[in-house]
């Protein structure tokens, strides 16, 4: 009879652990890492949405500023309008709709029978500027709007620290991003903040509060509607009264 019991009780343990590692398995597949990012969705309006088989089968409704990865599938609807920014090489892109596009590490891919679909406008950035736009999701977060009800963010990305005095090294990447964004301004279409949302991200970089609300402002006439920079202004804001108080 011990005997037996032993037998029911090992059974019991190998079904509990069966099922154990089953539920380990889904909530692994459920949970699991985003890959790296590759850009972020600078510009937005009309119907658009996302999805990658990888992690997110269900399409969602793309937000402007959210990160984008290697695998994600854009759809653009007509009349919708799409920009990305590739952080490696520097690729803005502009899709207009209709239009279906696979995200890859340096540039995107239309999908479709070839004329059924606009193709893109392609810019390529200046060395660096992408880099200082890597930052901007970032400093969402940092503000707390990654998880808001009108914008998504997703991925980590890079963490900030409070920054309590400029060395001279970052007085002069500062002077640097202004001088580029002067360049980049001229370059730039009047109606796109990319010249905006990279010295946005170098200013955030060192708690430039001040400065930023100029920038925000800057970006807002542009953008009136723009509920990313809105909420951004308010904490940007906020920022800056707190530093005074220091």
């Amino acid at each position: 009879m011990k005997f037996s019991n032993r037998k029911i009780l090992s059974l019991s343990n190998l079904i509990g652990l069966g099922v154990a590692l089953v539920m380990a398995i889904g909530a692994s597949a459920e949970g699991q890492a985003l890959p790296p990012d590759v850009g972020i969705v600078t510009q937005l309006s009309g119907d658009v949405t996302y999805r990658n088989e990888d992690y997110q089968k269900t399409p969602r409704k793309a937000q402007v500023f959210m990160k984008i990865f290697q695998g994600d599938r854009f759809k653009v609807e007509p009349k919708a309008m799409l920009q990305l920014v590739y952080f490696r090489s520097g690729r803005k892109e502009t899709w207009k709709g209709p239009a279906t596009l696979v995200v890859g590490e340096m540039q995107s891919q239309a999908e479709g029978k070839k004329g059924t679909q606009a193709q893109q406008e392609v810019e390529i950035l200046p060395v660096g500027v992408s880099e200082g736009m890597r930052r901007i999701p970032a400093l969402l977060r940092r503000a707390g709007l990654s998880r808001s009800g009108t914008l998504q963010v997703r991925g980590l990305g890079e963490s900030f620290q409070k920054s309590k005095g400029l060395s001279e090294e970052e007085q002069e990447e500062i002077a640097m991003a202004k001088k580029n964004y002067r360049n980049l301004r001229t370059q730039t279409k009047e109606d796109d903040i990319t010249p905006e949302l990279y010295l946005l991200g170098i200013l955030g970089a060192y708690d430039q509060f001040e400065e930023m609300v100029k920038v925000i402002k800057d970006a807002l006439k542009i953008h009136p509607d723009n509920e990313g920079l809105k909420k951004l202004e308010e904490w940007v804001q906020t920022q800056k009264t707190e530093s005074r108080k220091k």
